[in-house]
């Protein structure tokens, strides 16, 4: 591991990184926890990061713009509102179980960088962008709030990474299609 390249090494420490939060939690990870994974002293870490903060940050927003990418692809698609609708939650769910890192920083209680915080407002108004548009063709119901069934959705399609492990019982694709038939049936006219 000591033959990587400067940008393998940093890769290798956020993907171990993620992989502790998600599995012991954030406040229950240390940066001599990453490091000891490996094989390196709390040294090296320090010079990538100067806290822990900020590796769960650097995390957190890869994830983000992870999810901000595929949004941007489901609500391009020129499909009918509510199969963009569909195809946001499914992307959601399926990022998530990919990288449940988005979520384990936002549960572990941080007061996020002005720019993640800003970037996830973006989000969720993009994504609430698409269950308006699902409102006014008459495939979403007009007697919900836009914004809080946004929320909803989100913190639905969010709830998975507190449980779901590849290698449970149903496959990824099946636990993905399980959420988007309960929040597409929710909202459908």
């Amino acid at each position: 591991m000591h033959d990587l390249t400067h940008e393998e090494r940093r890769t290798l420490f956020l993907e171990t990184a993620a992989r502790l939060f998600g599995r012991k939690g954030y406040a229950n990870t240390s940066v001599g926890d990453i490091a000891a994974e490996l094989g390196f002293t709390k040294g090296v870490y320090y010079y990538y990061w100067r806290t822990k903060r900020e590796i769960v940050e650097e995390i957190h927003n890869r994830a983000l713009r992870t999810l901000h990418d595929r949004l941007s692809e489901a609500a391009r698609s020129g499909r009918p509102p509510a199969e963009r609708l569909a195809t946001a939650i499914a992307c959601h769910v399926e990022t998530v179980m990919e990288d449940n890192s988005i979520v384990g920083a936002t549960l572990a209680d941080l007061d996020m960088a002005p720019d993640t915080v800003a970037s996830h407002r973006a989000y969720a108004r993009r994504f609430q962008d698409l269950v308006e548009e699902g409102i006014a063709a008459g495939v979403v119901r007009a007697d919900l709030d836009p914004q809080v069934l946004t929320l909803a959705i989100l913190g639905l399609c969010n709830s998975v990474a507190r449980w779901y492990r590849p290698g449970g019982r149903l496959p990824a694709d099946g636990v993905r299609d399980v959420f988007v038939a309960l929040a597409t049936d929710g909202w459908r006219t």
